[in-house]
């Protein structure tokens, strides 16, 4: 009888063992995040991938070549600044090592006539094997995706 007690005891434990794994388990499913791609760009051959990521806004690279530093501070969804709708807009500014000086748009929304505008400006730089995300943020900057910044924006960038 005693051998009993003890084997229904000790699987009565293991049970609810098993169940506290499937809790957890479950509680891991459904805190789960995906992280969105909201806009790519091709610069020197390295795929950019902009993602949000649970209201978190990153920069995703395919590259050995270089590393990322910093961080966007800016809110998702981000999309890169482009001019004639489809050209990344991108300037190189050599006196200061700058190879390519990008800008991305954040805290966007779509306009009436579909257009995603926003009004804050954040940059990215290929300085020889490293892209920086800059420090530097613009918040009172109204833009649109498709019709980019003025130059001054990523002239002040590139030399922060």
């Amino acid at each position: 009888m005693m051998k009993h007690i003890f084997f229904v005891l000790l699987l009565s434990l293991a049970t609810l063992s098993c169940k506290n794994d499937d809790k957890k388990n479950h509680e891991r499913i459904t805190n789960s995040t995906i992280t969105k791609v909201t806009d790519t760009a091709t610069i020197n051959g390295i795929l950019l991938e902009l993602t949000d990521h649970n209201g978190q806004a990153g920069l995703r690279i395919n590259s050995k070549e270089y590393r990322v530093s910093g961080s966007i501070k800016i809110s998702p969804p981000c999309y890169f600044l482009r001019w004639e709708k489809n050209t990344i807009e991108n300037f190189s500014y050599p006196d200061y090592g700058v190879d390519h000086a990008l800008a991305i748009l954040g805290n966007t929304t779509k306009q009436n006539d579909q257009r995603t505008c926003g009004t804050h400006l954040q940059g990215i730089l290929f300085k020889k094997e490293n892209i920086i995300i800059t420090n530097t943020t613009l918040t009172q900057s109204f833009s649109c995706t498709d019709t980019g910044a003025d130059e001054k924006v990523f002239w002040g960038f590139a030399h922060e």
